[in-house]
């Protein structure tokens, strides 16, 4: 996973924190108003709702990036799903600007592939890779290598 993408994915996670810590306050903040001066109940509703979507928003995306992000690309549903909670519940959020950034950022991790075991042989002449079976064969009789590596050198110069 690319450092940055992750970065934003954990600024997502923190600013949803703080969308559930304000839906917190306004609960509270509704219930400390006289009854005459409350919204309508809709509006408490709507806020309990919200609460819960950016809980879960919040923890799909922690469970995305689980174990330093090295299982992304296998979790990437529980940040789509993320994603489009996140979108629905508030498009202008900081959390969803973040996360839809992050889309466009790519995930790719660029490795340098190994080289080949026929890469790695060297080529050895005929002559020269008899003197050296020879010599290994002596080795292997006086007791100076074991059977292992004896079968493993021998199976490199084959």
């Amino acid at each position: 996973m690319n450092k940055t993408k992750k970065i934003l994915i954990i600024f997502a996670i923190i600013f949803s924190f703080v969308d559930i810590g304000w839906n917190i306050f306004d609960i509270v903040y509704y219930f400390k108003l006289e009854p005459v001066e409350r919204s309508p109940i809709f509006y408490l509703v709507y806020t309990f709702i919200a609460m819960f979507a950016s809980l879960s928003v919040a923890v799909l995306l922690i469970m995305s990036i689980w174990k330093n992000g090295s299982l992304f690309r296998q979790r990437y549903g529980m940040y789509m799903s993320a994603l489009v909670i996140s979108i629905i519940l508030n498009l202008f959020s900081i959390a969803s600007i973040l996360l839809i950034i992050t889309m466009f950022l790519s995930d790719w991790v660029w490795i340098k592939p190994e080289k080949s075991p026929q890469e790695n042989v060297v080529e050895i002449k005929p002559e020269n890779r008899e003197q050296k079976i020879a010599s290994l064969r002596e080795k292997h009789d006086k007791g100076e290598i074991s059977d292992e590596e004896y079968r493993e050198e021998l199976t490199k110069l084959l």
